[in-house]
């Protein structure tokens, strides 16, 4: 073969693709990538809308076992529980000072294990707190005992001695206030010292209010600590709760009925027990052993094309929504039992 029909033939074989072949490769692989690209939009945004979904049941049953825990915890007021003996006192929502939380040696009083407020009620130490928010107070003293008292602190002792003139002291001015015994009667072995708490529950419409707030509607919790409230947050997105108190009109331990208001008179709707009277508020928080609690959770952030028209049912007359927005919710409830209430009334 000649030398020029050998390059000839070398062209040919070396030729590049045309330029309809490189038109048609570059759009299937324009389609390919659209494809994948579509592929992990979807993914995204399923992870996205799972993401919101796990936020919400989590902070939704989070904030139901918080209160759970502390309902469980009311009236706890030490080893050998002075309750049985002692009468109920009803203090002010936001009391701070030592003389006005309800324990009384001389009057023999401790404040009621559990109470709760209605919309609307003043609260000047829950300065976040959202107007359409009710409020559940929890009172006891700690599950753990001190070994000397900070000053300016209020503390609980409960005597176990028979020769003690006192059956509980309760002060917050320092060491020298207690000497209360055990059961030996030793004066080198005083009784148990146990600070005092006091834990509200409630509703705000933002989880940080400075500047405006995030508006992020929020389950607080205000605790007195050093002679003041101090809140921190339990759960976001908690839009609304209602709690239903089970009031023991029988003295048995276990509810009997269950109202919005155990201050109110309940006596059209409670008639399982003839001729208990509700006209003393103070013994109808005192007959609290259970509580029945909604919470309405919804997610942190509107999912795209979701427009919530359901209606949820929270245990009140008329049903909460629809809202017409779009955040997914969920109503999570659970009865909670005052172990320290019930418990006594049981034995």
């Amino acid at each position: 073969m000649s030398p020029l029909r050998l390059s000839a033939r070398r062209l040919r074989r070396q030729r590049g693709i045309s330029l309809v072949e490189l038109m048609i490769g570059i759009t299937i692989g324009l389609v390919l990538l659209t494809a994948l690209a579509s592929l992990y939009l979807a993914n995204s945004l399923s992870r996205t809308e799972f993401t919101k979904s796990a936020e919400q049941v989590e902070n939704g049953r989070y904030a139901l076992e918080q209160i759970r825990r502390e309902v469980e915890l009311a009236g706890f007021f030490g080893v050998g529980n002075i309750a049985r003996s002692t009468k109920a006192a009803d203090p002010a929502l936001c009391a701070t000072d030592a003389a006005a939380l309800g324990f009384s040696p001389a009057a023999e009083t401790v404040p009621v294990a559990l109470t709760g407020y209605a919309p609307g009620v003043a609260a000047p130490c829950l300065p976040d707190l959202a107007p359409t928010s009710e409020v559940l107070v929890i009172r006891r003293v700690s599950t753990t005992a001190v070994a000397a008292p900070a000053p300016g602190v209020p503390y609980l002792q409960v005597s176990a001695c028979s020769q003690d003139t006192q059956t509980f002291v309760f002060d917050a001015s320092g060491a020298a206030a207690f000497g209360l015994r055990t059961k030996a009667c030793d004066p080198a072995q005083p009784a148990e010292l146990r600070r005092a708490m006091v834990r509200i529950f409630y509703l705000a419409g933002c989880d940080r209010c400075s500047n405006g707030g995030d508006g992020i509607p929020t389950l607080k919790m205000a605790e007195l600590v050093n002679g003041a409230f101090q809140s921190r947050s339990v759960a976001q997105g908690v839009q609304d709760m209602h709690v239903l108190y089970g009031v023991d009109q029988d003295s048995n331990g276990s509810a009997d009925c269950y109202v919005s208001d155990p201050r109110a008179n309940n006596s059209a709707v409670c008639t399982a027990v003839p001729g208990y009277d509700w006209g003393v508020v103070l013994n109808n928080l005192a007959n609290v052993t259970t509580v029945r609690v909604h919470l309405l959770a919804r997610t942190l952030k509107p999912s795209g094309g979701h427009s919530d028209n359901r209606t949820y049912d929270l245990g009140r007359a008329a049903a909460a929504g629809p809202f017409n927005d779009g955040y997914k919710r969920h109503v999570y409830a659970q009865v909670a039992r005052l172990v320290n209430v019930a418990g006594l009334r049981e034995q």
